[in-house]
């Protein structure tokens, strides 16, 4: 983690920031130049700015804000000028396919669950839970939040309010009755088999176009299968699926996103 002190809003060492973009990354900007990458994929980063010199690992939290610990389990380098990386991104997880192709079916868009700004993924599992569609947030006392987190649980699917840790909550939910079997479908990887009205509601959900990538998935593009091809050096059968099914990632693990006590308190 940073070895300064944190100022009051976004961490500095020199001219470097780290900022949160959203519920699951925080960007690393600045002159990073005096930055080194290790590993690939990356495994940590070595900034050595003098007297404001610092590390961050996969593993390790980081601080943009005081008392906001976020955890760091990927670390991707940014668009790169002139073969310098111009930003790195420090997630704790990539967006899950459950994110993608199932929390739609709880209704609604993405502005109505936070996707910008608090939410972090959404799951087909939890340790305690099966059959559901769990959606995990960032903590927030901000009254906003804290109407929207009774919102969430006035919802006639909710189930459970979970508190993992003390900077999480989460919140699961039964799947509505008029897609269990396209929320089925998708469990088992068979995107084409989703209710062409709900394949249209999760574009919508969204704000994706039908010649998108997701697009493509829910309606078995022949652009995409051949380009599956071309990359995979196979032949498709005509009927296969253009994505992969639901895996771990998809179920919750609360470990992996756990964080521990600020060290702020």
């Amino acid at each position: 983690m940073l070895n300064n002190k944190y100022p009051p809003t976004m961490v500095t060492c020199g001219n470097i920031v780290l900022t949160p973009v959203n519920g699951r990354t925080v960007r690393l900007t600045g002159d990073l130049t005096k930055c080194t990458k290790h590993g690939d994929p990356i495994e940590s980063l070595t900034c050595d700015m003098g007297d404001c010199s610092f590390d961050i690992t996969v593993g390790d939290q980081v601080y943009p804000r005081p008392k906001s610990p976020h955890k760091v389990n990927i670390i991707q380098a940014g668009y790169t000028h002139k073969k310098q990386h111009s930003t790195y991104e420090l997630m704790v997880a990539k967006a899950t396919v459950t994110s993608t192709f199932a929390l739609p079916f709880l209704g609604g868009n993405r502005k109505l669950y936070m996707w910008d700004s608090l939410f972090i993924n959404a799951f087909i599992e939890t340790p305690e839970h099966t059959g559901c569609i769990a959606v995990l947030y960032r903590f927030s006392g901000d009254p906003l939040f804290l109407k929207f987190e009774s919102a969430l649980c006035s919802f006639r699917n909710f189930r459970e309010r979970i508190e993992p840790d003390p900077y999480h909550v989460m919140f699961v939910f039964d799947v509505p009755s008029s897609c269990v079997k396209s929320y089925e479908a998708f469990v088992q990887g068979k995107y084409s088999q989703i209710d062409d009205l709900w394949k249209l509601k999760i574009l919508e959900f969204h704000g994706y176009d039908i010649d998108g990538q997701a697009g493509k998935i829910l309606f078995q593009s022949e652009s995409l299968r051949r380009q599956l091809e071309r990359k995979l050096d196979v032949v498709l059968p005509p009927d296969s699926e253009l994505h992969d099914k639901p895996d771990t990632k998809d179920v919750y693990d609360p470990e992996y996103y756990k964080v521990t006590s600020s060290k702020l308190g």
